[in-house]
């Protein structure tokens, strides 16, 4: 009773007022975002006579773990997630090794043309990727890597907004740090990674997190990259679990996308602190 006391004094003042409606307003739309996500889960659970029972519910009302061995057995769904993750931690891996690079070069080293580049770099963020595709298929296709990961990997090694993101982190650190670094005798290479790369964690885990969550979610170029159902990631794995099971039971096609998205999801969930904390930093800076 006393703390519920307390929480309603709180809400008297402006301050609390304030603090109701801030948190109503985010509340609301993410319920909103988090149904779809709540139903698929509750549909997976479900079994097929009440999948289609009128009037839905929204709760199962006993727990069918069935539609997710069926799952299981209708498609190789562990090798869509295997090839998911080996595509995506190696995008992750070779971009922020390119834009932490780029970025420190950029930002700490000055040589003639180093503004020009930059402004081309940043220029490349407003080319539409679907514009690169032809290209890349040609290129991939003329160095037989057409239905292997380097031929989903190679194209996207380098990110325009990964090196704009660190540079504005980079190009805020003092200028002491790297003098002092100097007169003690380290190199640019080991000022880069013993100063620079700590003090610049939370812009890196930032934009580590948002290059795995975009490799992860990538559909078009898997779709035209890919041939076999082996090298097929689990955006294309879940469109074509839907097209072949579409007429059995949508509690069987609920539990699919629930295994194929959880990891993604788990690994957003855990590391959202540091990807809010990296880009309000990154987002301060310039």
């Amino acid at each position: 009773m006393k703390r519920l006391r307390a929480l309603l004094q709180l809400f008297e003042t402006d301050d609390g007022r304030r603090r109701l409606l801030v948190t109503a307003t985010l509340i609301i739309p993410g319920l909103i975002f988090a149904f779809p996500i709540f139903y698929a889960i509750s549909l997976s659970l479900k079994d097929k006579s009440e999948v289609f029972a009128y009037p839905p519910t929204l709760f199962p009302k006993g727990l069918c773990f069935a539609n997710y061995l069926s799952a299981l057995d209708s498609a190789p769904l562990m090798r869509f997630l295997l090839n998911s993750a080996i595509v995506s931690i190696g995008i992750t891996l070779l971009q922020v090794s390119t834009s932490l690079f780029a970025a420190f070069a950029l930002s700490r080293i000055d040589f003639k043309g180093r503004k020009i580049i930059y402004v081309l770099i940043l220029a490349t963020m407003m080319v539409p990727s679907e514009v690169t595709i032809l290209p890349n298929y040609f290129t991939i296709a003329k160095l037989g890597w057409i239905d292997t990961y380097r031929g989903l990997i190679a194209p996207f090694a380098a990110s325009g907004f990964g090196i704009f993101l660190l540079h504005q982190f980079l190009s805020e650190l003092p200028r002491e740090l790297e003098e002092a670094a100097i007169l003690d005798g380290s190199s640019r290479l080991r000022f880069l990674f013993q100063i620079v790369v700590p003090l610049s964690w939370p812009a890196i885990t930032a934009f580590a997190v948002y290059s795995f969550v975009n490799s992860w979610n990538q559909y078009l170029w898997p779709l035209i990259v890919t041939q076999s159902t082996e090298m097929q990631t689990v955006q294309i794995g879940i469109g074509m679990f839907r097209s072949q099971n579409e007429s059995t039971s949508w509690g069987v096609i609920m539990a699919a996308t629930v295994m194929l998205v959880s990891p993604i999801a788990l690994i957003f969930i855990a590391t959202q602190k540091q990807f809010i904390r990296g880009m309000m930093m990154s987002g301060s800076k310039g």
